[in-house]
């Protein structure tokens, strides 16, 4: 019985609910992939320099902004190609902003249990497509005020030409974007398997514990409750509670793990209401409270591997360190003003 309520509620609700997300993140990857394979991001490098310029980078920054949509940790990787030191540190802190893959199954969960679809440009566009590329928006102009403090302020440095070889023209081939996405899909399974794995089955464990009278105690009165209670002041402001408050610490790890946490707390509370994990969320979270947390995701760091890559790339814990405690006040500070603002509009 607890084997079989380890593999339902623990690894089955935390591991499944974000696996069924791959298929659009595979698009995402399926469209910057036909771009590098074509030649046109370098040519999309050189267009973008003199707009690059503005906020004090350079069009070799575009790239690994650009590859940030993915996954911001080979993006950093990417930006040993910029010459400048302090251009090249400058595209690091900023690369984390860009919405990359991980984000999607926040995104994708918390749109579509609380905005309705309804179309606004007839077939073409509707309310939670525009939701989702309004937040692509606004991980990208935090991205570019971010640069011009930096650049204008701690990283200033003088302009350097903008050199690189342009590749030619050709067409992707099927071989090749198959090749990558079975790649990245092995990369997303992998962290299904290890990581949001592990915390789903460690979570599931402090939500058995302590044992009272022999028997598991209510989730709240768990350790795994305790967690969300002493993070409730934090963010209650926020619209929060203490189960969202449970998924905020464990995605430090990895910002999806948070549905994987959500999926493995609804499961173990029996589900209820017999409902799904979006109408579970609604019952937890305001619409208020949904657009903060949306707004939360879209500017906190929540990822310890691109944490450690910033480390080994910048050589030393003061640039990572000052990195995620500014993006985790702006991600405080966003979403207390969205729940606010959100709030009064609704009220």
């Amino acid at each position: 019985g607890v084997l079989r309520q380890l593999l339902v509620e623990g690894v089955w609700a935390g591991v499944g609910s974000v696996v069924v997300f791959l298929p659009q993140i595979l698009l995402l990857f399926l469209f910057i992939g036909v771009l590098e394979d074509s030649g046109y991001l370098a040519r999309a490098a050189l267009i973008a320099d003199r707009t690059m310029a503005k906020v004090g980078l350079q069009g070799k920054s575009f790239i690994p902004l650009l590859s940030a949509y993915a996954c911001a940790v080979p993006a950093i990787l990417a930006t040993r190609t910029i010459e400048n030191k302090r251009d090249r540190i400058a595209t690091i802190l900023i690369a984390p902003f860009m919405t990359c893959s991980a984000r999607l199954p926040v995104y994708t969960l918390i749109i579509a249990a609380f905005l309705p679809e309804t179309p606004l440009f007839g077939p073409f566009l509707g309310t939670r497509a525009a939701a989702l590329l309004g937040l692509y928006v606004l991980g990208f102009l935090a991205a570019v005020v971010t640069a011009r403090v930096l650049k204008s302020s701690v990283l200033q440095s003088e302009r350097t030409p903008f050199v690189l070889e342009m590749p030619p023209y050709r067409m992707p081939t099927l071989r090749g974007l198959g090749l990558r996405l079975l790649d990245r899909a092995k990369v997303f399974l992998q962290r299904a398997g290890t990581v949001i794995l592990g915390m789903s089955v460690a979570l599931w464990v402090l939500a058995h514990v302590p044992l009272k009278n022999g028997a598991a105690p209510a989730i709240a009165e768990s350790f795994a409750g305790t967690i969300g209670r002493t993070v409730e002041p934090l963010i209650e402001p926020l619209g929060f509670n203490w189960k969202i408050g449970i998924g905020l610490v464990t995605s430090i790890a990895a910002r999806e793990v948070i549905v994987g946490t959500l999926g493995t707390i609804y499961g173990i509370e029996g589900d209820e209401t017999g409902a799904s994990l979006q109408e579970a969320l609604r019952h937890d979270l305001t619409p208020a409270g949904a657009i903060a947390l949306l707004v939360f995701f879209a500017f906190a760091m929540q990822c310890m591997s691109t944490v450690a890559v910033v480390k080994r790339e910048t050589g030393g814990w003061t640039w990572p360190i000052l990195q995620f405690t500014y993006m985790g006040v702006l991600a405080w500070v966003g979403a207390f003003i969205a729940f606010r603002v959100v709030t009064a509009l609704l009220a």
